[in-house]
């Protein structure tokens, strides 16, 4: 099954942008009367028929929708520093989102080698990943902020900062997660689970009417039942002392994520991928 991306869908769009189109009728050769399959980037499906098979701009009708199509059972913001290679960083961007997370924030660490951050590619790349992997949410990508800017905001649930060197009170990443709760049952687009609606011929807006439609940054009707994860990896050079100083002093824990040296982008996914099988069932 093939997805397709549509930003407006929600606000009554009815058409795919050119890209899209093109995708649609020239390489999967869709035509008029074809059943396809939409995202628009915040947890919702889409099952669509083609009206128009034009491909500068194909256009459809909504038939039925799910809410949490491909959601994973937890709320994740990875922040991590750039590397001076910035094609590692869209790496670990593509592969995190395949695995499951909702936010990234690029941040640049006083020992940081990059120092400019350009979020356009990268973008592409997310909503290129969430289709591949079958996943309704699009990934967030913030503005670019100092490690020291990013520990000064308030940040819900637990707070992660993988540290390098011995930190007091420092221990496993499995450890650490080990204190976060489980949440409700996961959504599945073909079989009805608490939280989940197939709902059919209903006009979009009553949709989104309905109690449990949020298209706020943790999607779904389960949000608040989900546990908060937010993992802070630093820059080639480590945490300075003034960083780790002020993580502690904000409430973070240290975290180790083995004996092996990682790469910056290598880290952020094992940090990942931890969360990712914390919760897996």
């Amino acid at each position: 099954m093939e997805l397709f991306y549509s930003k407006d869908i929600t606000e009554g769009g009815r058409v795919l942008d050119p890209d899209e189109s093109a995708h649609c009728v020239r390489v999967l050769r869709h035509r008029a009367g074809d059943r396809i399959h939409v995202v628009d980037g915040h947890g919702m499906l889409y099952i669509c028929t083609i009206m128009d098979d034009d491909p500068r701009g194909v256009a459809f009708e909504v038939d039925e929708w799910v809410e949490n199509y491909g959601s994973h059972d937890y709320w994740l913001r990875m922040a991590v520093c750039p590397p001076k290679n910035i094609d590692r960083f869209e790496w670990f961007a593509e592969k995190a989102t395949e695995i499951g997370v909702d936010v990234i924030s690029p941040v640049f660490g006083d020992y940081s080698e990059r120092k400019v951050f350009k979020p356009e590619r990268i973008g592409r790349l997310l909503v290129s990943a969430a289709k591949q992997s079958h996943k309704g949410t699009i990934p967030r990508l913030e503005e670019a902020v100092t490690v020291s800017q990013f520990l000064r905001q308030e940040h819900e649930g637990l707070k992660l900062i993988c540290y390098c060197d011995d930190a007091v009170g420092k221990v496993d990443i499995k450890q650490a997660l080990s204190t976060a709760g489980f949440p409700s049952a996961r959504q599945n687009l073909f079989e009805a689970s608490e939280g989940a609606r197939l709902q059919k011929n209903l006009p979009l807006h009553q949709a989104c009417a309905q109690p449990g439609y949020d298209r706020s940054v943790i999607p779904g009707s389960d949000r608040e039942s989900k546990p908060k994860i937010t993992i802070l990896i630093g820059p080639e050079g480590d945490f300075s002392r003034a960083e780790v100083a002020l993580a502690l002093e904000r409430g973070w824990q240290p975290v180790s994520l083995g004996d092996s040296r990682l790469r910056i982008e290598t880290a952020a996914l094992v940090a990942t991928a931890a969360v990712y099988l914390r919760f897996s069932r």
